[in-house]
């Protein structure tokens, strides 16, 4: 008789994040999860209580592939960066983004979440941080709706597949514009380059 097969928490979220990455939630069950790792369902439910829980710790894993794609360094503007990255996340990984941003009934607190930890960052970006709060907050709003509207987009298939370089310019195009404006709402005698 074969040994028996030891899974842990962290071998069930990774399997559920893999089948999550390749179908959405559209295969997601114990059953499935169990027959990749080639055993029963026991080990599924020893460590979740729902299915619920293990889909909030997919998602979480997720959440956190997001933000590192948002943290890369693709140019020398932080700020430039995070909106590349989101683009990029949704492009390599559309069923996750999907499951967190389209279809997941906690978009709302992910998104709140994942908005609040970039806006962390803006003091790293030396032309952000000129910035008064109020219109720190309101430039990064602003590029959240465009930055997510062009992932989505991307993500359905209703823009072809870009390149790195198009996502990068496609992205300085339209912050150049915001932060321009805010900018000069500011009274801030600069311009938006890299």
């Amino acid at each position: 008789m074969p040994p028996k097969a030891v899974f842990n928490r962290d071998d069930i979220i990774s399997t559920a994040f893999e089948i999550v990455k390749k179908s959405g939630f559209r295969d997601f069950s114990a059953r499935k999860i169990a027959e990749e790792l080639g055993s029963s369902t026991a080990p599924v439910y020893s460590y979740f209580a729902s299915m619920d829980d293990l889909k909030t710790a997919v998602l979480e894993r997720a959440e956190k592939l997001m933000l590192e794609y948002t943290l890369r360094t693709y140019t020398k503007s932080v700020f430039l960066n995070m909106g590349t990255g989101l683009v990029l996340f949704a492009q390599e990984n559309r069923e996750l983004f999907r499951a967190l941003l389209l279809e997941s009934g906690e978009t709302r607190s992910f998104l709140e979440g994942f908005i609040k930890a970039l806006t962390s960052e803006l003091h790293k970006d030396d032309l952000i941080s000129l910035l008064p709060q109020k219109e720190r907050s309101e430039v990064m709003n602003r590029m959240a709706i465009f930055t997510h509207g062009f992932a989505s987009l991307l993500c359905v298939g209703l823009i072809d597949e870009v390149s790195k370089k198009t996502a990068i310019k496609t992205m300085l195009n339209m912050g150049r514009d915001v932060i321009d404006a805010a900018l000069k709402k500011a009274g801030i005698n600069e311009r938006y380059s890299i």
